[in-house]
């Protein structure tokens, strides 16, 4: 029985709850920035008694936690299998075209929109682009679809993870205290600023987010057998500790603890089920939506507020106009899992693969052993 299937259940779980988000909270509660993004007017529409039953205030940044949380387990397992070049590759294919085809599906939903509610299509090329290539809060632009804010701290993650890969098989402490410490001093020399650049202050607090995918990481290290049951629970609480401080200070403080409470739970969560590892088994529902999660997580968001406002418009209520737009984006998001998303992710894997074979003469890494049950499925952490 695969060891690490409870990762990617977590993954489908954390999916789901990030769609019930915004599709029972969102919706109503930003209405304004929804018409905005959108290019609609305001509905003014207001929940039924019942949908409050469907969005509890947790399920955003929990689940959005569990996926910080998942990567920063499953990514050693990807720096194993390849050199630096091949992971970054890889990780690229797994990140942009995905990605890129389902903003694209979005792009095309607020075009249509536009022309629907007649109103102008407002986007340029360089936002278009930015979003795309996931930069755009480090040049200025606003986020297309307001999920991808994530997909960009991962795509850093992944820089910091190829410069350090070595640092995650080394069983000391060392490079962790110290990569603690600078962060917790980087921090705090940007809070205690009057005034930062808007980029300084983005990546302050991104870093917050980076500290505590880290926790993740000390369970990779405790699977490969590198470190003791004590020093998993004492290091990983020491980065929520460090993590907690971050925030509490940084651009988001005004958010501590009332959002950060939501990662705590997923630790304990992703902890629980990690103890609990042995007992899990496949599940048909949770393995479909795993393996969708990241096309799904892309492209329900433009997709979803279009086509959910168009049919309320049009006399729908909203329990049946939901139920056609979660339709509508699991249909979407798995025809692109199947099509852009698998090819993509084969294609890296097949560079990858070359890569190593060409720097060493062999098909796999002799560094650390991957720990027995490591999932294939799992390293494929595209969220």
């Amino acid at each position: 029985m695969n060891k690490f299937v409870f990762a990617n259940q977590l993954r489908g779980i954390a999916a789901i709850l990030v769609v019930m988000t915004h599709y029972f909270g969102t919706y109503f509660a930003e209405q304004d920035l929804l018409a905005l993004r959108t290019f609609s007017p305001n509905l003014h529409v207001s929940p039924a008694s019942w949908v409050r039953y469907f969005e509890l205030p947790y399920q955003g940044p929990f689940g959005v936690a569990i996926f910080f949380l998942i990567s920063g387990f499953v990514i050693p397992f990807s720096l194993q299998k390849t050199t630096t070049l091949g992971f970054l590759l890889n990780r690229a294919l797994r990140i942009f075209p995905t990605y890129a085809f389902c903003l694209g599906i979005g792009t095309l939903a607020i075009f249509l929109s536009s022309r629907y509610w007649g109103q102008q299509f407002l986007y340029e090329p360089a936002v278009l682009a930015a979003n795309a290539l996931l930069v755009h809060n480090v040049l200025g632009y606003p986020s297309m679809d307001s999920v991808n804010w994530t997909l960009a701290i991962e795509i850093k993650f992944y820089l910091l993870a190829a410069l350090g890969a070595a640092a995650f098989f080394r069983k000391n402490s060392i490079w962790l205290l110290a990569f603690l410490a600078a962060a917790a001093l980087g921090t705090y020399g940007f809070a205690t600023t009057p005034t930062l650049p808007p980029i300084l202050t983005t990546l302050t607090m991104e870093l917050s987010f980076i500290i505590f995918m880290l926790t993740g990481t000390m369970f990779y290290q405790h699977a490969a057998g590198l470190i003791s049951t004590a020093a998993l629970w004492l290091r990983s609480l020491l980065i929520v500790g460090v993590f907690s401080y971050a925030w509490s200070i940084g651009p988001q403080q005004a958010q501590f603890p009332s959002v950060t409470l939501f990662y705590y739970c997923a630790y304990v969560v992703f902890a629980a089920c990690y103890i609990a590892r042995a007992r899990f088994k496949p599940l048909r529902v949770l393995d479909f939506f795993a393996a969708i999660s990241y096309p799904l997580y892309c492209v329900h968001s433009l997709f979803g507020y279009c086509l959910l406002k168009v049919l309320m418009h049009r006399g729908l209520p909203f329990g049946a106009a939901v139920l056609l737009t979660l339709g509508g984006a699991t249909l979407l998001a798995y025809l692109v899992h199947r099509h852009v998303e698998t090819t993509s992710n084969r294609l890296g894997k097949y560079l990858a693969a070359a890569l190593f074979r060409r720097k060493h003469g062999s098909a796999f890494p002799l560094a650390q052993p991957v720990p027995a049950g490591a999932p294939e499925t799992a390293a494929n952490a595209g969220r």
